[in-house]
C-alpha cells in the first residue's frame, strides 16, 4: 500500500472526510476502488444490519460502470452519476420538491427560456408528481432536465435541514469521482449543508485533480479547485505517482503546473516530449512525415492519437464545416457548449442516436439491448425483434443518405428512443405562435426557428462526421468515452485560428498574456493543454500552428526544454 492509499485507510478508519488529489495518471480510480473495498471489507456487517449502503457518484455512465465492475458490483455499494445520486434522495419527498420547484421558478432570471408564469406553476403542480427525464425541461408538466435538478436540489437541502439526516442514514459514507468536474451546487449540498452538519456521523472522500478541470457547461460547469470554505473538514492527500507517462513527459506535466511535483512509480521508459512549430495543414502532415522518419515514431492509427484543439482544418476535411456554421451563426454559449460536445442537441445525437447506430452496425447485440432499454425501447416478444431489426438497418441506411429531420423522423416513427422534446416539438411544429410574445422571445423564438430548420435540412451525414471526430481526436471524449484515456503516441494539435473558441486561447496561455488579463481563461487553457499532455504512454509531440512570438517561445523552451523545440519546414 503506497502513502497515498495508506492515508485513506487511516481516515476512514478515524472517520475523517479527506480530499485526494492526484496528477494524470496517478491511479485515482485504482485509489478509489481500494478504499471501496477497505470499506466493505471493515464495516461490511455494519452497513447491511442498518440497511445502509455506501455511496459512489461519478461524472459519467462510462466511469460509473468501469468502477461497478471493479467492486464484482458489490450492492452495498450504490454506485450512480451525479443526477441519479441525487434524484434518489429527493424524489420521495414530493411535497417538498414542488415547493423547491415553485422557489426554482421564481429565482430564474426573466428571460430564461425554463421560466414560466408562477401561478400557473403552483396550479399544475398542486397535482403533480415532479420527475426527472431525459427530454428536455418542462416546469409545467413537473419535468426536471439535468441542470434543474442540481438547483432544486441544492434548494431543498438547504430548505429541509432533516433532508442531511435522511441521506446519511441511508449513505454514511460517501466518495465522489472527477470531483474536478462535479457542478458546484453538487458540492455544495455535500461539503457546505451535509457534511458540516453531520461530520460526526459522516465520511466523504473526493478523489480527483483540480488541473483535470475541463468541462466548462456555461449553465452548471464543474467546480475545479475546491474553494477554502468547503476545504476545512477534508484531510488533504497528494498522491505524486505516475504510472502512465514516460519520463521525459512527466516532466513537461511538472513544469506545467507547480502545485503536484510528480514521480515515476512504475518502470516507465524514458520517451520524448517535442514541441514542433508548423504552418497550417501541410505543416501538420510534414510534422507527421518527420516523426515517422526521422523519430521513429510509428504515427498508425492504433498506436497513435491525434488530439485536436481546432476545428478549423478537421471540420474541413472530415466534412462537418456546415454544421459549424450553424452553431456559429446561432451564437451565444450554443458554440461553445457544441465545441465542447456539451449542447443537449448534439449529446442526443453522440450518445443516443449514434451510439445506438454503431453498437448495431458492429453486431453488439448485447449493447443495442442495453441502448434501447435505456433508450425506454422495450422488446417483448420475436415479433418485436423482427421490427427492430428492420428498423436499426433503416437508422444505418438513413445516417449515410438522408438529412436531420428524416433520421428524426425515422426515430420518431420507429420508436427507438425518446427524443428531446425540442427536437419532437420543432419537427411537428417549426415555428411558433409569436403573437402573445414579447419583444425579446419573438427575436429569440426567430432565432431558434432559423437554427432547428438550418439544422434539419443538414445532412446527417455531418452530425455523423463531427462525432466521430468528437470522440476520437478531442480531449473532451472522456466524458463521453473511456475514463483515464491513454495513448502509446499522442499528437496534439494547436491552431487559435481555428479553434472557434472563446474560452480557451492556447497562444496567450503560452505567452501568458492571459494570466495578466484574463485569469479564468489561462487557468482553463492551462487545464486542457495538461490533460492533452499527460495521455501518452511513450511519446508526445505537440504541433503547433499559431503564432511564435518572444514570449511564448520562450515559455515553450522553458517546459520542453530548448532541444526539444524545433520548426518544421
Amino acid at each position: 500500500m503506497n502513502d497515498a492509499d495508506a492515508k485513506i485507510a487511516s481516515c476512514i478508519e478515524a472517520r475523517q472526510s479527506f480530499l485526494l488529489d492526484a496528477g494524470a495518471g496517478a491511479g485515482k480510480t485504482y485509489s478509489l476502488v481500494k478504499a471501496l473495498k477497505l470499506l466493505l471489507k471493515s464495516h461490511r456487517s455494519e452497513l447491511k444490519a442498518k440497511g445502509q449502503q455506501i455511496g459512489c457518484i461519478t461524472f459519467t455512465n462510462v466511469a460509473k460502470d468501469q468502477i461497478a465492475e471493479r467492486i464484482e458490483n458489490d450492492p452495498l455499494v450504490r454506485v450512480s452519476t451525479i443526477h441519479d445520486f441525487l434524484w434518489d434522495l429527493i424524489a420521495p419527498h414530493q411535497r417538498a420538491l414542488r415547493l423547491a420547484v415553485s422557489k426554482y421558478n421564481a429565482s430564474l432570471k426573466d428571460s430564461s427560456r425554463r421560466k414560466v408564469e408562477q401561478a400557473s406553476l403552483e396550479a399544475a403542480l398542486q397535482n403533480a408528481s415532479v420527475t426527472y427525464a431525459d427530454l428536455g425541461t418542462n416546469l409545467l408538466k413537473g419535468r426536471l432536465f439535468h441542470d434543474d435538478l442540481l438547483q432544486v436540489a441544492q434548494i431543498m437541502f438547504e430548505d429541509n435541514p432533516m433532508l442531511a439526516q435522511i441521506s446519511v442514514a441511508k449513505f454514511p459514507f460517501l466518495f465522489i469521482d472527477e470531483y474536478q468536474d462535479t457542478s458546484r451546487p453538487v458540492v455544495e449540498i455535500v461539503l457546505g449543508i451535509i457534511l458540516p452538519k453531520m461530520k460526526d456521523r459522516f465520511v466523504v472522500g473526493l478523489f480527483g485533480d483540480k488541473l483535470q478541470s475541463i468541462y466548462s457547461s456555461t449553465s452548471n460547469p464543474g467546480i475545479g479547485e475546491l474553494p477554502p470554505a468547503l476545504r476545512e473538514l477534508l484531510e488533504p492527500i497528494i498522491k505524486p505517482d505516475n504510472r502512465r507517462c514516460p519520463i521525459a513527459v512527466i516532466n513537461v506535466l511538472n513544469r506545467i503546473r507547480d502545485d503536484i511535483q510528480q514521480v515515476p512509480a512504475a518502470d516507465n521508459s524514458q520517451g520524448e516530449a517535442l514541441y514542433l512549430f508548423a504552418q497550417d495543414e501541410a505543416g501538420l502532415e510534414s510534422a507527421q512525415t518527420f516523426l515517422k522518419d526521422s523519430r521513429g515514431w510509428s504515427v498508425t492509427a492504433n498506436r497513435t492519437k491525434q488530439l485536436f484543439l481546432t476545428h478549423r482544418l478537421i471540420a474541413k476535411r472530415g466534412g462537418y464545416g456546415d454544421l459549424i456554421q450553424v452553431y456559429g451563426d446561432r451564437g451565444g454559449y450554443f458554440r461553445e457548449d457544441f465545441l465542447g460536445g456539451e449542447d443537449r442537441t448534439i449529446s442526443f445525437f453522440m450518445d443516443k442516436v449514434e451510439a445506438l447506430a454503431s453498437a448495431w452496425r458492429s453486431a453488439n447485440q448485447g449493447l443495442t439491448v442495453t441502448l434501447l432499454k435505456n433508450n425506454g425501447f422495450q422488446l417483448r416478444s420475436n415479433a418485436d425483434k423482427q421490427v427492430v431489426r428492420r428498423e436499426l438497418d433503416k437508422l444505418n441506411e438513413l445516417r449515410e443518405t438522408a438529412t436531420v429531420k428524416e433520421v428524426l423522423t425515422h426515430l420518431r416513427s420507429s420508436k427507438l428512443m425518446t427524443m428531446l422534446e425540442e427536437l419532437e416539438t420543432r419537427l411537428t411544429t417549426p415555428k411558433r405562435d409569436t403573437s402573445k410574445m414579447d419583444e425579446k422571445d419573438t427575436e429569440r423564438e426567430a432565432r431558434d426557428s432559423k437554427f432547428y430548420t438550418e439544422l434539419f435540412s443538414l445532412p446527417y451525414a455531418q452530425i455523423a462526421s463531427f462525432v466521430d471526430f468528437f470522440l476520437n481526436h478531442t480531449p473532451f471524449a472522456t466524458k463521453h468515452g473511456v475514463k483515464g484515456a491513454e495513448f502509446d503516441e499522442v499528437i496534439v494539435v494547436l491552431d487559435d485560428k481555428g479553434a472557434r473558441w472563446t474560452q480557451y486561447s492556447f497562444d496567450k496561455y503560452l505567452s501568458m498574456e492571459d494570466l495578466r488579463d484574463k485569469a479564468e481563461r489561462w487557468k482553463r487553457s492551462r487545464n486542457l493543454f495538461y490533460v492533452c499532455c499527460s495521455r501518452p504512454r511513450e511519446r508526445l509531440a505537440v504541433v503547433d500552428l499559431g503564432s511564435r512570438d518572444n514570449a511564448k517561445v520562450e515559455n515553450i523552451r522553458r517546459i520542453f526544454g530548448p532541444a526539444n523545440v524545433l520548426e518544421i519546414q
